[in-house]
């Protein structure tokens, strides 16, 4: 996700450099074509091109807006992750405590059981993290998840899901057979209930599709416009008319770029939801509240870019 309000250069040719390229290609074309074809009436494609111009806006308005409402509502779920993450590890420091009616017997258990299960949780977030962008990196998960567990889940169709029913059950087992009318009990359930939630909401923005048809015909369309724009022009080249022609042709580009990239917030792109920043964000909070003094430090920027 970009951070900051100035985007460096680098930025901007890795996200655009190809259309600039192909839009610099189209205006050379046009001049070019001015000098070898001469015509005696010039065309009158202005009018036609102003309202062909009119229909792409509200086209690629409206596929702009659905793009940054998915990509809106994928920021909104993660950020409740941060917010359930720490009730989640406020609650394991908390309502798990040395009770006779729950299954733990000394102070060393009772820190060990607490660690386990907050670092089980940094697992989960960070498996959700490399579901979400298709990768199975699970050797991340290493530093914390146990590996002979890591090693029987690891092979499941949906690793994320696995580790809160290990959560779930490892609660079970603390509070003993009364777990299901013990309130303590129930409210970590319904944080674990929160994590399902948000995880189906992100797999539903990752694995629902925008109608290919609708971003293809915008897609292509587009294009179609910004060509009849400039290449119009080669009857009565000007090269001041061509710039303004070619600048508004790369703000009809940028914008169908911009709303594909903004309906997949999840590719690890420079627009996407910076899950491993979050990540980190939410590892630091659990292992402070821990009392952990060796800390990661937080993700920082890249070229302005915060993934």
């Amino acid at each position: 996700m970009v951070v900051f309000e100035s985007i460096s250069l680098p930025v901007i040719l890795k996200f655009n450099g190809k259309s600039i390229l192909i839009l610099a290609g189209m205006a050379g074309m046009t001049w070019l074509t001015s000098i070898f074809i001469k015509v005696q009436e010039p065309t009158t494609l202005l009018p036609s091109t102003a309202v062909f111009g009119t229909i792409m806006s509200l086209f690629l308005a409206f596929k702009t807006n659905e793009a940054y409402n998915r990509w809106w509502e994928a920021r909104k779920m993660w950020g409740q992750l941060v917010n359930s993450s720490r009730t989640f590890a406020r609650q394991v420091l908390n309502l798990i405590t040395l009770h006779p009616d729950q299954n733990i017997h000394d102070q060393d258990e009772l820190k060990n059981i607490q660690k386990e299960l907050i670092y089980r949780h940094i697992g989960y977030i960070n498996a959700l993290r490399l579901s979400l962008r298709r990768e199975r990196s699970w050797q991340e998960l290493d530093p914390f998840v146990n590996k002979k567990e890591l090693s029987e889940i690891s092979a499941q169709t949906n690793l994320p899901t696995q580790l809160i029913l290990k959560q779930a059950e490892q609660l079970k087992s603390i509070f003993n057979a009364g777990a299901e009318n013990d309130y303590r009990y129930m409210q970590m359930d319904h944080t674990l209930n929160e994590f399902y939630n948000i995880q189906g909401a992100c797999e539903r923005i990752k694995n629902t599709v925008f109608p290919r048809i609708y971003s293809l015909y915008t897609t292509s369309f587009t294009w179609l416009f910004v060509f009849i724009l400039i290449f119009s022009l080669f009857d009565e080249f000007d090269w001041q008319i061509l710039t303004v022609r070619t600048l508004v042709g790369y703000v009809f580009v940028s914008l169908e770029k911009i709303s594909r990239f903004l309906k997949d917030p999840f590719e690890n792109r420079i627009s996407d939801t910076p899950m491993s920043a979050l990540c980190r964000t939410i590892e630091i909070d659990l292992r402070e509240m821990l009392g952990e003094r060796d800390i990661p430090a937080p993700v920082r920027p890249v070229n302005g870019v915060l993934y």
